[in-house]
């Protein structure tokens, strides 16, 4: 029999001398002898090899094994017991423990342990630098030693000898547990006789490590997750009530403002807000007279009310004292009065925030005949919040309303949003309700921001007007976003895209500029409507995909896949089940669509998030 079919067979080594031995019985001459001899040597390397490969092969299935038996744990300590156990098995050892460092005490406990004979281990504290776990954790690579015991090359300790001796222990070999190069405990594997380790066993047990480290990271990952939820819930609660009595707020600032709107007096102020909550509300004028109460049990003798209402103007804002609440009516310098709340139960804070709204409402009203020019300026404002507004509203009162101040809602569609950073910024306030006035348009005022619906049919051409006219009075550049809306019932939804302009200007610092979302690129695209969106991605990749229309082709896919794999030809090739220079071929036709620039950084971003609007308006 040929040496080859010995191979073949899988037949046991003995056979290999036996071919020699039966060719020399035969008289085989020495040249045929010599040939066989080296056949023979060179048998016995493959299969010596052939063993090495099945071995390794069955190293990497037991590794893989691991893996996936890892991926299925979720709790730290299944997953380090898996590690020791698998590490005994493929070490065909005694004895496999896996250390970590306890950073509170400065030392190291043993987490996980299999094939231990005695209670010890699992108890053992293992102090700093101390036993062959303590030089690896220090020098952070592996050590082994023959013969524990009597090894002279690290420090012993009582207690960790005498547990080496209830373990029988001899040969040790420990390898680190690192985590972005810290090391964070020590795997080790032990003998209970004199044996050298391996650099295969050396191999095996790091990688084993590695999975320890990932472990421990994923169930760090994992508590600090579920810490973090539960901090989220505890928040989302704490919101959901808050924005309960917001809404609550909200929706009695919306009926007194709409009182105001519809022309309603104090008296009617006055029974809204009573309606929203518990007790009787009384307002005074600046002399301490009562102008206009609620129906309600609680009656507050006149020398309580005065003292109250006092002692709110003196400090100048909101004054509670357990179940009563004043508040002063203030406009400019000019006394109007105070607001007072007698409650049935202690005031809180959303009865609070009701009746500062509703002093401001009444403070409103009162001033409504001495500011008629600031009434109109407030008016125009309104007109414009409640047309942004998300709620439903009445477009045909909106328009009536519009009408009124000499304003077309149907010219109107362009929202300009501007950033003002002046203090105080009265000036700038008073340019854009002029310019309003002037352009037959509306103006309101948010937080610092000037908000501008005038006519027009350009936006960029209509900011850039605004801006030049807040920036004569403004000390500070005039950054601006603005937009179009389709009609009366888009405003809302322009008023977003504007604002959203504006802050990604801001963000991106680019002060004192003007912009909508075409003039923002990709980042315009990520909050614009479906038109604009279409518009980026054929400005970005429209050669690419008519190029596939026209021709049948899968470019786009190819540069999606492309991107996807990391801008790796060969693994775009693996995933297209295409030849790697089919895919070569594809990517230098896109660079001729593209341009040669295409796979710059900045290029290559606004490519993959026009690829992912792409997909997404397919679906």
């Amino acid at each position: 029999m040929s040496f080859l079919k010995l191979l073949i067979n899988d037949t046991d080594i003995d056979a290999y001398a036996e071919v020699l031995a039966r060719a020399r019985a035969a008289g085989e001459p020495a040249e045929r002898l010599d040939a066989l001899e080296e056949e023979r040597a060179i048998a016995l390397r493959l299969r010596e090899r052939l063993l090495r490969h099945r071995r390794n092969e069955a190293e990497l299935q037991l590794l893989n094994d691991t893996a996936n038996d890892l991926a299925s744990l979720r709790e730290l300590d299944p997953i380090l017991q898996a590690i020791a156990d698998r590490a005994r098995r493929l070490l065909d050892c005694d004895l496999t423990y896996i250390s970590l460092s306890d950073r509170g005490r400065g030392d190291s406990y043993i987490k996980a342990a299999a094939g231990n004979i005695s209670g010890l281990l699992r108890e053992l504290r293992l102090p700093v630098g101390t036993g062959v776990g303590g030089i690896v954790a220090r020098t952070g690579e592996p050590y082994a030693v023959a013969a524990y015991l009597t090894d002279e090359s690290f420090t012993h300790t009582a207690e960790i000898d005498r547990t080496v001796a209830a373990e029988r222990i001899e040969s040790l070999l420990g390898v680190p547990v690192k985590l972005n190069q810290e090391v964070i405990g020590v795997l080790l594997a032990a003998h209970r006789r004199q044996q050298e380790f391996s650099s295969r066993d050396i191999s095996v047990l790091m990688m084993l490590s590695s999975h320890a480290a990932v472990a421990i990271e994923n169930s760090r990952l994992l508590s600090a997750a579920q810490q973090a939820i539960a901090e989220l819930r505890v928040a989302n609660d704490t919101i959901s009530a808050h924005m309960a009595d917001l809404e609550r707020t909200a929706e009695v600032h919306e009926r007194l403002t709409r009182l105001v709107i519809h022309g309603n007096g104090v008296d009617e102020v006055v029974q809204a807000t009573a309606a929203a909550v518990a007790g009787t509300v009384i307002v005074l004028d600046e002399e301490g007279t009562i102008v206009a109460r609620s129906g309600g049990q609680h009656v507050v003798p006149a020398e309580e009310l005065g003292r109250l209402s006092a002692e709110a103007w003196q400090a100048g804002h909101t004054v509670i004292r357990t179940t009563q609440c004043a508040v002063p009516l203030i406009t400019e310098s000019e006394p109007l009065g105070t607001i007072v709340l007698s409650a049935e139960a202690r005031v809180d804070a959303t009865d609070r925030r009701i009746l500062e709204r509703a002093a401001l409402v009444a403070s409103l009203v009162l001033v409504t005949r001495r500011r008629m020019a600031e009434a109109e300026a407030r008016v125009r404002g309104e007109l414009l919040g409640d047309l942004l507004a998300e709620h439903i509203k009445d477009y045909d009162l909106l328009r009536h309303r519009a009408t009124l101040l000499g304003v077309d809602l149907a010219a109107c569609r362009i929202l300009v949003v501007a950033r003002v950073d002046d203090e105080p910024r009265e000036r700038v306030y008073a340019a854009a309700a002029s310019l309003a006035r002037r352009c037959h348009g509306l103006a309101t005022f948010r937080r610092n921001t000037v908000v501008l619906l005038l006519p027009g049919d350009d936006p960029r051409t209509v900011a850039r007007l605004a801006v030049d006219e807040l920036a004569r009075v403004s000390r500070h550049p005039v950054t601006a976003g603005t937009a179009q809306a389709a009609d009366i019932t888009h405003l809302a939804a322009a008023f977003h895209e504007a604002d959203n302009c504006l802050h990604a200007l801001i963000a991106l610092g680019r002060t004192g500029e003007i912009a909508d979302t075409l003039g923002l690129g990709f980042v315009g695209a990520l909050f614009s409507g479906e038109p604009a969106t279409a518009a980026f991605v054929e400005s970005v990749i429209g050669p690419v995909i008519a190029y596939d229309r026209t021709h049948h082709s899968d470019l786009v896919h190819t540069l999606d896949t492309y991107c996807r794999t990391g801008r790796h030809a060969r693994n775009t090739a693996h995933l297209l089940h295409l030849h790697v220079n089919t895919v070569t071929q594809r990517l230098g036709r896109i660079s001729q669509f593209l341009g040669p620039t295409w796979r710059d950084p900045e290029r290559l971003l606004e490519i993959q998030v026009a690829l992912r609007l792409l997909k997404v308006s397919k679906q």
